[in-house]
């Protein structure tokens, strides 16, 4: 095609063209790659099934649905985003910013996590017999460093090429129309894409008898639908309302996770998640083996809620001023005797 064999001499920017369809096409391989997973997840129940009764019961199919979701939802999005980079999309850029820093933040939170409880895990594991010692401890360091790379390095690589001012003006340069992308500022639309994404994902938990905790205890069945419903509608209407930047959008978005900080901290800290996964209903081969290995990160649960709460409330006073703003522009247009420009 005559856009990729044209040679762009722009004096205000280095053109990164090629580097946006490298790094385009190394996101269709991981897409590529998230979408073998599936058959290999079903193989595998298939398998336990085959087994007999017992394994099926501790790798049931009602188990095995999220993680074919989560890998199937993986495999379309970078593929998406992968050929958008390739086409140098606005869009594109803008969503793979967005992704990888939430990827990059969660990915250093769980990576240091797991640094703390991983030692513990496979300590136990050796000690139990369940593995020779050498074993385990080659186990940690693969573990670890599959951790570094996959949410650690890998995120941060995107976050670092696709913040760069010249990939910025590369995309806008070769996809001069505007996009849906461009009428809502980034880190609005970061608020955005949080609610739809969790709007979408909390739907999930009608697999798991739609558990959800609220308020020091765990509610389930009919009164569970009801409170994720709801909860769905106002992720919904936070979603759209901050795309356009409507102020009580942002107070929605204050007050949900304030409700939902309060109310996850509060039961987590007194009822534990070996109930959370009981009411779930967990076949009894997971819940022992969370049970022995689970421990340290059940202890840490509430103090990694509160950390999070911080982190999100902090982000949320943040991104306020942009509300803000758009509220005075839109005040200052209704003003009488002055021309609104359009």
């Amino acid at each position: 095609m005559a856009e990729y064999a044209e040679a762009v001499e722009n004096p205000g920017f280095k053109d990164r063209k090629v580097r946006l369809v490298v790094l385009g096409i190394l996101q269709i391989i991981l897409g590529g790659l998230c979408a073998l997973i599936v058959p290999f997840i079903i193989l595998g129940m298939v398998v336990s099934a085959a087994a007999g009764k017992g394994a099926a019961e501790g790798f049931s199919l009602r188990m095995m649905i999220p993680g074919v979701l989560f890998y199937v939802a993986l495999a379309v999005w970078f593929i998406w985003m992968g050929i958008g980079s390739v086409k140098a999309r606005r869009w594109a850029r803008a969503l793979i910013l967005i992704s990888s820093w939430l990827w990059l933040i969660g990915g250093v939170c769980g990576f240091i996590s797991i640094l703390v409880i991983l030692p513990n895990m496979f300590d136990k594991m050796g000690a139990s017999g369940e593995m020779p010692k050498d074993a385990v401890i080659i186990m940690k360091y693969v573990m670890a460093a599959l951790w570094a790379v996959i949410y650690v390095v890998i995120p941060g690589v995107l976050v670092l090429f696709y913040s760069g001012k010249d990939v910025k003006a590369t995309c806008e340069y070769r996809d001069p129309q505007e996009r849906w992308t461009d009428k809502c500022p980034l880190p609005v639309l970061v608020v955005s894409f949080v609610s739809a994404a969790w709007a979408v994902s909390i739907l999930s938990m009608g697999i798991y008898k739609w558990t959800i905790p609220f308020f020091g205890s765990f509610v389930s069945g009919m009164t569970g639908a009801i409170v994720i419903l709801v909860l769905t509608l106002l992720l919904a209407y936070t979603a759209w309302g901050a795309y356009k930047l409507d102020i009580k959008a942002w107070w929605c978005a204050l007050l949900v996770h304030i409700g939902w900080s309060f109310s996850a901290i509060i039961t987590f800290s007194t009822v534990g998640m070996d109930k959370f996964y009981e009411r779930m209903d967990f076949p009894r081969e997971q819940l022992d083996m969370m049970k022995q290995y689970g421990t340290l990160w059940e202890s840490s649960m509430s103090l990694i809620l509160g950390f999070w709460a911080i982190i999100i409330l902090a982000y949320l006073i943040y991104v306020r001023r942009y509300f803000i703003d758009a509220l005075q522009k839109s005040a200052s247009s209704q003003v009488p005797g002055q021309t609104q420009v359009l």
